[in-house]
């Protein structure tokens, strides 16, 4: 898939590969900004954030070699990011470094944030890769039945197909976006 972190997308990013680089920022500025306003910075405060991070990745991508076996990239990025917001946080509230005793507390939030809004993002992508792969009148039944809730008997009328081929696209759509999803969390 176009939009995995894997070993080659993150080498052709330490290489300078624009295209790779791109990419890289369309997926996790995002998530970056995200937690930034979940954190209550400013918009000024999220643009540096970002900024920030994607610095910080670059300047470290030129040695940083991606190891799977010490876990997923983006709880590496996921640092970063958590860094940076809380060096924001204690800049803004005139705190020392060593002095932030809820920091532990602020670890916890941070990565629940995270991960409940990278989860947001794999199922958004499932769906649009979901969109793209099925047929549109299978799409819009599933659509209709398990998005809009409506009856099976009144999606099949109304698309002019079979009430076992409204519940045939629910369960292939379902299937889909499970694999989908197992597959972007390996990410």
């Amino acid at each position: 898939m176009s939009f995995t972190t894997d070993v080659s997308f993150l080498e052709k990013i330490s290489e300078g590969d624009e295209v790779s680089w791109e990419k890289f920022k369309e997926i996790y500025s995002p998530l970056i900004r995200f937690c930034g306003h979940e954190w209550g910075l400013t918009d000024l405060e999220i643009e540096d954030l970002v900024q920030d991070v994607m610095i910080s990745f670059f300047m470290g991508s030129k040695t940083f070699r991606y190891d799977r076996s010490k876990g997923k990239f983006r709880s590496y990025l996921q640092e970063i990011a958590k860094n940076k917001v809380f060096t924001i946080l204690r800049k803004k509230q005139n705190l020392p470094v060593a002095a932030d005793e809820n920091i532990t507390l602020m670890d916890y939030a941070f990565d629940d944030k995270w991960d409940s809004e990278w989860h947001k993002y794999l199922c958004a992508e499932a769906f649009k890769l979901l969109r793209k792969e099925m047929e549109p009148i299978s799409f819009r039944s599933f659509h209709m039945y398990v998005m809009e809730e409506i009856p099976p008997n009144k999606v099949a009328a109304e698309l002019g197909i079979s009430v076992n081929a409204v519940y045939i696209n629910k369960c292939r759509a379902l299937e889909h976006l499970r694999r989908t999803i197992r597959e972007l969390e390996k990410l």
